[in-house]
């Protein structure tokens, strides 16, 4: 009450600026309704909450809800509002508070921009972006913006910055605000509604067009791939018939859906051999990973291929012909034919032990994992800047791009897989496999897990009934 009676001695003051009548009304309307709804509510004894006052102002001041009381509330809100409500509360706060009215801005980045040019735009004074990049460590995301970006600032007549709103991600958004004369940087996260979701295919052609007729998108067909990658070659094992389940996470914000989430449980038949895969938190690290219903881990110590190949152009073999030494010699690698700059990903957790050119294979890398295996990547186009001898690298990380360096005829990937020194084909050794969930978790994991695969086996059991009547029509 004591805004709005605040506001009404200001209009009472200056009733001869028109240009604010129909917003003072505006909280009137409100001021009355709330009064109407107090004296209900005291009479009936109920309160009713699903009541909605729609005002019809200039400034097309839209449907109340809680409306936002100080300009720290609204900066809050400033995202879940359109611009002309939110320039429209900002307004009404100001005249309010006897305040200097200030005007919020939005800006969609465009190619080429960063925020000293957005800044200029909005007619904020230059010094006012070093203050900014002051204001604490959350606002070194602001160094990296990307075209389609929204960003929305605050500023006075003066040039001066009082608050800007930028969307970090569909998770978290960074909030800068002027308390007490100095810019206060702040992230937060979103309110995100997670739902679970399912669906189902059958591989008529390809994987992904059987993903696109179930509905399922790209992401989540993609984490499904790697998911199962350890166990299916989804280049050269993938069969007309196979067919897959999925359980998964959606997420929304305000109602609407933002992204997938990720893959609760699913299963892949593969040449009639079922794999089955659930996602389990460890309650001791809070990592999670994939895991088989006996709980051992999903994920192997290698990646059966480490770069995306448009096919395999030579295979292990100990007696084959080299195309530009015109003789037969043994080839103890894979050679995976891919564009020129594919990334190379690391097979696994290791360290790099050579990089550098080595006489036919041209530029090479070299990575030892552990004390008994090694990879090795040739015929590269270039590495990874921030790698050297001695450097870490994690399993699928970005290590070197795909090249025809050395003997080559041209762009591909050739790679070894070592044991003890030993050269083994990397598309049929067997691959060691990571941590089980551990015995003193497993009680947990049968209790989090069962109720995911009791569904699972819903879904799968319908989808054969579905298949079954399909075959009996045609």
């Amino acid at each position: 009450m004591s805004l709005i009676s605040k506001d009404f001695r200001s209009s009472q003051q200056h009733s001869h600026q028109k240009g604010y009548v129909r917003l003072r009304w505006t909280l009137l309307v409100i001021t009355f309704a709330g009064i109407g709804a107090v004296v209900a509510n005291t009479n009936t004894g109920s309160v009713q909450n699903n009541s909605e006052l729609t005002v019809d102002t200039a400034t097309a001041l839209p449907a109340f809800e809680p409306v936002a009381t100080t300009a720290d509330d609204l900066a809050r809100e400033s995202f879940s509002l359109s611009l002309p409500e939110l320039q429209a509360r900002q307004k009404i706060i100001d005249q309010a508070n006897n305040l200097n009215s200030k005007k919020w801005r939005e800006f969609i980045v465009k190619p080429g921009d960063n925020l000293a040019r957005l800044f200029k735009r909005a007619g904020i004074k230059p010094q006012q972006l070093d203050e900014l990049m002051k204001s604490g460590d959350e606002v070194k995301t602001l160094r990296r913006i990307f075209p389609k970006d929204t960003i929305r600032v605050l500023s006075d007549d003066k040039g001066q910055l009082q608050a800007l709103r930028y969307d970090i991600d569909h998770k978290s958004y960074l909030m800068v605000e002027r308390e007490q004369g100095a810019l206060i940087a702040k992230t937060y996260n979103h309110e995100i509604e997670t739902r679970h979701t399912h669906a189902s295919g059958v591989i008529d052609s390809s994987l992904f067009l059987a993903a696109q007729k179930s509905g399922i998108s790209q992401n989540v067909i993609m984490e499904l791939a790697n998911i199962f990658g350890w166990d299916i070659d989804f280049v050269l094992d993938i069969r007309k018939g196979d067919r897959f389940t999925v359980l998964y996470e959606e997420l929304y914000r305000d109602g609407e859906k933002i992204s997938d989430g990720n893959i609760l449980a699913a299963e892949f038949i593969n040449n009639g051999k079922a794999y089955r895969a659930v996602r389990y938190t460890n309650p001791q690290n809070n990592r999670s990973e994939y895991f088989t219903p006996d709980g051992k881990s999903m994920r192997k110590a290698f990646l059966r291929t480490p770069v995306n190949f448009t096919r395999i152009s030579s295979r292990f073999t100990v007696n084959r012909y080299h195309p530009i030494l015109h003789k037969f010699r043994s080839h103890k690698g894979v050679d995976y034919a891919a564009k020129r700059g594919t990334p190379v990903h690391s097979a696994g957790d290791g360290k790099v032990i050579f990089k550098g050119k080595k006489g036919g294979y041209g530029k090479v890398m070299i990575i030892q994992h552990g004390s008994k295996y090694s990879t090795l990547y040739a015929h590269l186009k270039t590495y990874n800047r921030k790698l050297k001898v001695g450097s870490k690298v994690t399993q699928g990380q970005t290590i070197a791009y795909v090249g025809s360096s050395g003997l080559a005829t041209g762009p591909h990937l050739h790679y070894e897989f070592r044991v003890n020194g030993s050269h083994r084909n990397p598309l049929t050794v067997k691959l060691p496999v990571s941590n089980p969930v551990p015995s003193r978790y497993m009680a947990d994991f049968e209790l989090s897990t069962s109720p995911l695969f009791a569904q699972l086996d819903l879904l799968t059991r319908t989808q054969q009934v579905a298949l079954a009547d399909t075959s009996i029509n045609q």
